[in-house]
């Protein structure tokens, strides 16, 4: 089976791409010109240079031209791409049709480099939350296969998807704001920017008001997974080398990026969990179905 390996290839082009997009919209810079060139000294980068995951294994992670260290970072981001983009292919292998397939690798782009972004900026730019959310609701307003919804007449089938697509930025987006805004009256300090709530928009009009609600709580329970064994191994080996923990150290309380959590919940959600999580939502489709017929 070939086809995820091409999709693992094309995929390391795109992150390749992104990591441009990453290291410039943040400081104003145009994504286009000017051509690669090197942080360090300026330099442009030759294509042979420029090779997804190869040139840096191959350098070991150092520039041709100077003594600049490229981060891991390129790397990483280069293969989880290109994995994410592989399993995608793999799955249009199996009994994904083209335009859902597009309509994912597109999405989980998005939120791969608004998690790059957003870790280390602790912004998340407008032209991908808000931009991708209205290309969401255009997209299944245009492919209504999107969300499924096959009508007799067609025009209906359209408005359906769009308003479905709709829905899931509206709820999304809702629900987190108003998390957000009870969770700043209770701890008395801002728990969730602006851009989180923008971001699940654009998560709700890819997935859906299902996807949304669960790119809130599946976020919120992975981010607590990893970040709680994490600070307790920092805590462990700083003592071990006998420093003391400064401010630069994570800590409880401290203030860490939502949205890489919120991005990851998505891609999940679309990878294939909405087929165990839609199901969990029965009880709620159950009772606004009956509460409407009395």
């Amino acid at each position: 089976m070939l086809l995820p390996y091409f999709g693992f290839v094309v995929g390391t082009i795109f992150g390749s791409f992104l990591n441009v997009c990453a290291h410039r919209i943040p400081i104003g810079k145009s994504i286009i010109l000017p051509s690669s060139h090197c942080p360090g000294c300026g330099a442009n980068i030759p294509w042979f240079r420029n090779i997804p995951i190869i040139t840096w294994l191959y350098q070991k992670g150092q520039a041709g031209c100077c003594a600049f260290s490229i981060p891991l970072r390129y790397w990483l981001v280069e293969v989880s791409v290109g994995l994410v983009f592989a399993y995608f292919t793999y799955l249009y292998s199996l009994d994904l049709d083209l335009i859902s397939l597009l309509a994912r690798l597109f999405f989980s782009w998005i939120m791969i480099v608004v998690i790059v972004i957003d870790y280390e900026t602790m912004l998340i730019p407008d032209r991908f939350s808000v931009g991708g959310a209205v290309l969401g609701v255009l997209f299944c307003f245009i492919f209504p296969e999107l969300n499924e919804v096959e009508l007799t007449q067609t025009w209906l089938s359209h408005f359906a998807s769009g308003f479905n697509s709709l829905l899931g930025v509206l709820i999304g987006s809702s629900l987190l704001y108003w998390i957000g805004a009870l969770a700043h009256i209770g701890f008395g300090r801002e728990a969730l920017g602006e851009g989180d709530v923008k971001l699940l928009g654009c998560i709700g009009a890819f997935c859906g008001w299902k996807g949304a609600i669960f790119a809130i709580f599946g976020g919120a329970l992975l981010g607590t997974v990893l970040l709680i064994p994490f600070m307790i191994f920092q805590k462990i080996i700083t003592k071990a080398n006998g420093h003391e923990i400064s401010d630069k150290n994570l800590q409880w309380g401290a203030e860490v990026p939502f949205g890489p959590y919120l991005a990851i919940g998505g891609i999940v959600y679309l990878g294939g969990a909405s087929e165990l999580i839609d199901s969990w939502f029965d009880p709620i489709l159950w009772f606004f179905d009956n509460t409407s017929l009395l």
